[in-house]
């Protein structure tokens, strides 16, 4: 699948400003999932200077830095991203780890520690679930992954939420309902009480084929044995295949985030607008 994506981030100050350098995790991800065949970032003012680079979760992170005064920051990012994952459930589970919590090499529990931490909000509900889903039968990581993505999307229902940050995995429990990023906290907070890595990602999906615009979206992965990352969207219900793109990844949903920069002034506000477009073609 070919997926065409425009993304227009605009701050604009209600007073000139100085720019420190920014970081921009809004290219998208190289991976075993989609292969990224063109890409154009334009950024408004003119960085002096400009480093793309690899940082330590595999994402693709551009560094801008600017010398003059400013009224606004304006990212637009076009890419043409061929998504390459057709079955989600192309794998084969790795004989001996088919087990919670997963076993993992030295190696590997060194490389996926973060993504087994606290996430340090609460979540002693988000534990009893993960709890309760092994009591009634989902003890394999597969089992358990697709047990928690049906509960959740039985349960807890997707809505847009304007505030900035997250909800706590017991809050989402609580309230039934959630942001995208507030149901993927939740599900990877579950799948590391589970004994199962999971990360946290921010990109698009297809969304609604008749809206014009889109939003950034926010989905999970978990660490399967013989599977590697796997996708897990508990917004929709579905395990992750060739109608997502990926931006970033992290454990800590923080390093994940599109734009990362402060600035100096005494502008009042800032204004913060968005526009996402994303079409679907057939790989030709």
């Amino acid at each position: 699948m070919i997926c065409l994506l425009s993304h227009r981030t605009r701050y604009d100050f209600s007073r000139p400003v100085f720019l420190e350098p920014h970081v921009l995790r809004l290219l998208p991800r190289p991976d075993a999932c989609q292969r990224v065949r063109a890409l154009e970032v334009e950024v408004s003012p003119e960085p002096v200077g400009r480093s793309l680079c690899t940082d330590l979760s595999g994402n693709a992170v551009l560094s801008v830095w600017f010398s003059e005064l400013t009224d606004h920051l304006d990212v637009h990012v076009a890419a043409s991203v061929e998504t390459l994952r057709k079955n989600p459930f192309d794998y084969l589970l790795q004989a001996g780890q088919n087990v919670l919590p997963v076993p993992l090499a030295p190696g590997e529990a060194l490389a996926a520690a973060p993504c087994l931490a606290p996430t340090g909000l609460p979540d002693g509900a988000a534990a009893a679930l993960a709890a309760r889903l092994r009591r009634d039968g989902a003890d394999t990581p597969q089992a358990f992954t697709l047990a928690l993505l049906g509960w959740m999307a039985e349960n807890l229902v997707s809505v847009a939420r304007e505030e900035p940050g997250l909800m706590s995995p017991d809050a989402v429990l609580a309230a039934g309902e959630g942001a995208c990023r507030d149901l993927t906290l939740c599900y990877i907070a579950a799948c590391r009480h589970a004994g199962l890595p999971a990360r946290f990602v921010s990109g698009y999906h297809e969304g609604d084929p008749e809206r014009e615009e889109r939003d950034l979206h926010a989905w999970a992965e978990a660490w399967l044995p013989g599977g590697g990352w796997r996708g897990f969207d508990p917004s929709l219900g579905l395990a992750v295949a060739d109608r997502h793109v990926a931006v970033a990844a992290a454990a800590d949903p923080a390093d994940a985030a599109p734009v990362v920069g402060t600035f100096r002034g005494d502008a009042p506000s800032a204004r913060l607008t968005h526009a996402v477009r994303f079409h679907l073609a057939e790989a030709g």
